[in-house]
């Protein structure tokens, strides 16, 4: 007898096919999903770091289903181990952007995607599995686009944004 009969399991409780919404989070990984929203809507950089098995990729599942696809673009990126051109590449493709064949020409074409998505009031996610193993000149550069026209887009929850869940306009 396998454990899903022994147990009355209708499926594998710990698979990958369990749907973002069906996740089970202990208390410990709960709390630690609401500092990520909160994050996300402070629009705020974060570093989710642990030895394999833990539970990071659970949770960022769980942040998935937690936002809004109305006020959030979750894109998630695989692959940094590239150079920067490249990482910026995958970066557009994951975006569903045009090629480009310069690096002026695609860190030009994600910024002002994200800031064409500022201006419908959602606000991008990127989501860099292995991030730990990007390429110096990679991370260097990072910040420029994670500040793009920083100060000039709203914030989620201001006057000129939708309001957090949970919180008053």
């Amino acid at each position: 007898m396998d454990f899903c009969s022994y147990f009355s399991f209708t499926a594998e409780p710990f698979s990958k096919e369990v749907e973002d919404g069906e996740l089970w989070l202990p208390p410990s990984k709960q709390m630690l999903l609401e500092m990520l929203i909160e994050a996300v809507h402070a629009r705020k950089s974060v570093l989710l770091a642990g030895d394999p098995g833990v539970g990071k990729t659970c949770l960022l599942r769980a942040l998935r289903h937690a936002l809004s696809p109305q006020t959030f673009r979750l894109t998630y990126c695989a692959n940094v181990t590239l150079g920067r051109r490249d990482f910026y590449r995958q970066l557009c493709l994951a975006l569903g952007l045009a090629r480009c064949s310069t690096a002026g020409d695609v860190f030009y074409a994600v910024s002002t995607h994200v800031e064409e998505l500022a201006k419908e009031r959602v606000f991008p996610v990127f989501v860099l599995d292995e991030a730990h193993l990007l390429h110096q000149d990679t991370l260097d550069h990072l910040h420029i686009l994670l500040n793009v026209r920083r100060e000039a887009l709203p914030r989620p929850g201001t006057a000129r944004g939708p309001p957090r869940p949970g919180r008053a306009g």
